[in-house]
């Protein structure tokens, strides 16, 4: 809203040459508490819904005073586009989320831009066939500008056969594109017919095979499948989007080349896996632990499950996976888990210390470590991987260790400077751009405000500088320190690394990641730091973690306070000197090539399994398979990046 105002503010949407209208006027309390006075600010919210195809928009808020006659940008945004969700909703059934009867589960579902192609039934470990392109006139009318909405009904071809699980439509498009469309109900069908059996396929499988049908594992020890000697289960403590997830798809990709079959875990919505566009092993989703060995090529079970952290999550997760399987735990570290815990208990370090494991028993939340389980979890694993050395004070005496630090992707490189998409976004190439990416959440929220002011600092004092943001922001941080920037701030929102990543970075003319040291930062290696030496522009960091390994002046600008007035300083450092900034960019790109390898890291780390745990190296034929599987894709990855490019 503006205020002041004859009438109520208008808005829209710019997108390129394309304007939007709001899809509805929404009422807000809140702005009306706000400004009293103003009789329109009551209804001042609004939402937004535009379809766009693939790719990156420029775009703008415009508001009107005038009823449309001028308008005036309130901010400019980046607006990458991936993919739209797929749209669809199951029919009621079953009562109190279960269904106990045989019936044929029914609804609708279509996708804004692609044309489906496939779509099956998933419940429990089954998956099974589906009749589609029903009439649906009363989807049509809701949708009256999506042709795909009129026959866009589903139902299961027969009827649920006997078993149990969670139902989801598994649906593939004409692009090769793989979504879910979840229920909210469960099966339990204790009689009918089963399910008939399905083949499986060689032992390399991409990760839109399909399920296998069987039996449950059985959690008895006699029973339970013998561990595949080149079977690895990685176990995330989030899904397909997180920091960490970037990780575990290089390494299992890269294991994946060296002949080993990996599967990744994740609590739920596997479907996020489209986050990871390069990645080649399957996604499996928690509840589907009694029947991972069936997703193994020899239908055994890992031999190695290694797992990201001690997380309550996870280490609830491996107590179960123990009753169905004979498999060796390491852990991997990348975070003091109890000075993230205490900040978010916000508790001083008197107080944190007179706790006991039975406090913490009521105080931890499920998606943290509780600190006497994650000590005792630790002593269980043959070893246990940390990010940087800090962390092997976590680790029990006599448990085995490895320290090796992240990478970046191929895609990161050196890249030149993009003056036209600069232009685009309304960027004069005389002026600054920092780039910065990753979430805010309450354990980093005051060093990513430091940056924030040190850009405005820098504004104030007439030396023009954007930020490019891309993540999330949590509410107090989007509220209070984002507006900080006005319209120097062009965020973008989750960003895929792979494809639009690399690109938005190379606008920029240097990279700063803020942070001081202490029982934080010393622990830790933030995975934006290898793209940042990659990318080859200079890099300003805190001498905290990866900071004591860098030569100051040479590899990067090393901070001994990495607050907001020494990040301008030294933002205006590098952009007035350009030998300098030379000298920082060669520095950076000859780092990240002598430090940064996922290749070399997965080296160390499975000579690290193969010494402490059963995992064993692959047969000669397997080898052979992962060299001409793994030539295919790295063939179809080089088309891919020539299109992009």
């Amino acid at each position: 809203m503006i205020p002041g105002s004859q009438a109520a503010t208008r808005v829209r949407i710019r997108i390129e040459d394309q304007t939007y209208d709001p899809k509805r006027v929404t009422h807000r309390a809140d702005v009306a508490a706000q400004f009293p006075d103003d009789p329109f600010a009551a209804e001042s919210g609004f939402e937004f819904v535009c379809y766009l195809s693939f790719g990156n928009y420029l775009g703008a808020l415009e508001a009107s005073a005038d009823g449309g006659a001028t308008w005036r940008t309130v901010f400019s945004m980046m607006i990458p586009v991936s993919s739209h969700p797929l749209m669809g909703e199951f029919e009621p059934m079953g009562q109190d989320g279960v269904v106990t009867e045989a019936i044929r589960p029914a609804g609708w579902v279509w996708h804004p831009e692609f044309r489906i192609k496939t779509m099956e039934l998933l419940f429990g470990n089954m998956a099974l066939a589906v009749d589609s392109g029903l009439d649906r006139p009363d989807v049509a009318a809701r949708f009256p500008d999506q042709p795909a909405a009129a026959q866009s009904g589903f139902m299961l071809a027969e009827n649920l056969p006997r078993g149990e699980g969670a139902m989801r439509l598994k649906v593939t498009t004409d692009c090769g594109r793989t979504y879910f469309l979840a229920s909210d109900v469960k099966g339990e069908i204790k009689t009918g017919t089963f399910a008939p059996e399905r083949k499986t396929e060689d032992w390399w499988m991409p990760p839109s095979r399909e399920k296998p049908a069987d039996e449950p594992s059985k959690s008895t020890d006699a029973s339970r499948p013998s561990p595949g000697p080149v079977n690895v289960l990685f176990v995330l403590y989030g899904d397909f989007t997180s920091n960490s997830a970037h990780h575990v798809t290089a390494i299992a990709n890269e294991m994946i080349r060296r002949g080993y079959d990996c599967l990744v875990a994740v609590p739920r919505d596997a479907e996020t896996i489209g986050a990871q566009p390069d990645a080649r092993f399957l996604a499996v989703e928690f509840d589907e632990l009694p029947h991972l060995n069936k997703y193994f090529g020899d239908s055994q079970g890992p031999v190695v499950t290694y797992v990201w952290t001690t997380r309550e999550p996870v280490r609830q997760f491996c107590e179960k996976l123990l009753l169905h399987f004979d498999t060796d735990i390491v852990v991997h570290l990348e975070d003091n888990e109890e000075e993230l815990l205490r900040q978010h208990l916000n508790l001083e370090a008197d107080a944190w210390k007179a706790l006991s494991d039975r406090d913490f028993d009521t105080m931890v939340p499920d998606h943290l470590s509780h600190p006497g389980r994650a000590r005792a979890f630790l002593r269980q694993a043959v070893g246990v991987t940390t990010i940087v050395d800090r962390l092997n004070e976590f680790v029990p005496t006599g448990v085995p260790q490895l320290t090796f630090w992240p990478a970046a992707t191929s895609a990161f490189r050196p890249l030149p400077p993009q003056p036209e998409l600069r232009q685009t976004l309304g960027i004069p190439l005389d002026e600054t751009v920092v780039f910065y990416h990753g979430n805010v959440h309450a354990a980093n929220r005051s060093e990513v405000t430091e940056l924030y002011r040190a850009i405005a600092d820098l504004n104030a004092s007439n030396h023009p500088t954007w930020l490019i943001r891309a993540g999330r922001d949590d509410d107090y941080f989007a509220r209070k320190i984002a507006p900080l920037l006005g319209e120097r701030l062009i965020a973008t929102g989750f960003v895929k690394r792979a494809k639009d990543l690399p690109l938005l970075m190379s606008m920029a003319d240097c990279f700063v990641q803020p942070g001081e040291p202490g029982a934080f930062n010393d622990y830790r290696f933030p995975s934006k730091l290898p793209e940042f030496f990659a990318i080859g522009r200079p890099v300003i960091v805190p001498k905290s973690n990866l900071g004591h390994a860098l030569v100051d002046g040479r590899d990067a600008v090393v901070l001994e306070r990495a607050d907001a007035s020494h990040i301008a300083r030294a933002i205006l450092a590098v952009q007035s000197d350009p030998q300098l900034r030379d000298t920082l960019s060669r520095g950076a790109m000859a780092f990240a090539q002598k430090h940064f390898s996922w290749s070399d890291s997965t080296d160390r780390i499975l000579n690290f399994l193969r010494l402490h745990s059963r995992l064993a190296l692959p047969s000669p034929a397997r080898l052979a398979a992962a060299d001409k599987v793994s030539a295919a894709y790295d063939a179809d990855a080089t088309t891919i990046d020539a299109d992009r490019h």
